[in-house]
C-alpha cells in the first residue's frame, strides 16, 4: 500500500515535512496540550463508583463480549463503552445502564478515536452495537 504524500507538520511555521499530522518533536507537545485540556479520569467522572460499576455491568451474561467487534478485535468485554458519548459525569447518559455497552479495549479507543477526528458517524451506516450513531 503506498505511503501518504509528505505535507509540512500542522505545528504553526514548522517547516518539517511529515505524512502525519504533526512532526515528532511536535507530536508530544500536541498530546500533552491535548491531555492538560481534557482533565483527569476523575474530572472526568471515571471514579472509584464507576470502576464498582463497570466491574459489576463487565460480569452481566450479556456483557461479556466485545459489542462493536470492529477490526482486530479481542472479543472480550474490558471496559464500559458510552454509545452516546455524555458531556461529563453529570449528563444523565453517563450513568444510563441503557447508553452502556461491553467492549474489548482496542475497539472502544478506535471509536473513542474516530469521534474525535471527526469522521461523522464512527462505522458507517450499518452501525455496530447498539447504533445509536
Amino acid at each position: 500500500m503506498p505511503s501518504r504524500p509528505l505535507h509540512p507538520c500542522n505545528h504553526p511555521g514548522c517547516p518539517v515535512l511529515t505524512n502525519i499530522r504533526f512532526c515528532s518533536e511536535h507530536t508530544k507537545k500536541e498530546q500533552q496540550r491535548y491531555d492538560k485540556r481534557r482533565g483527569s479520569a476523575n474530572e472526568r467522572g471515571y471514579t472509584y463508583r464507576w470502576s464498582r460499576y463497570s466491574k459489576w455491568f463487565l460480569r452481566q451474561p450479556e456483557n461479556v463480549f466485545c459489542k462493536l467487534q470492529l477490526a482486530g478485535c479481542t472479543n472480550l468485554s474490558r471496559c464500559v463503552d458510552h454509545i452516546d458519548p455524555p458531556n461529563g459525569p453529570s449528563d444523565p447518559r453517563f450513568w444510563d445502564p441503557a447508553n452502556h455497552q461491553g467492549s474489548c479495549i482496542r475497539c472502544n479507543s478506535k471509536k473513542g478515536h474516530r469521534m474525535m477526528v471527526g469522521e461523522g458517524e464512527p462505522f458507517g451506516n450499518g452501525g455496530f452495537g447498539h447504533g445509536r450513531f
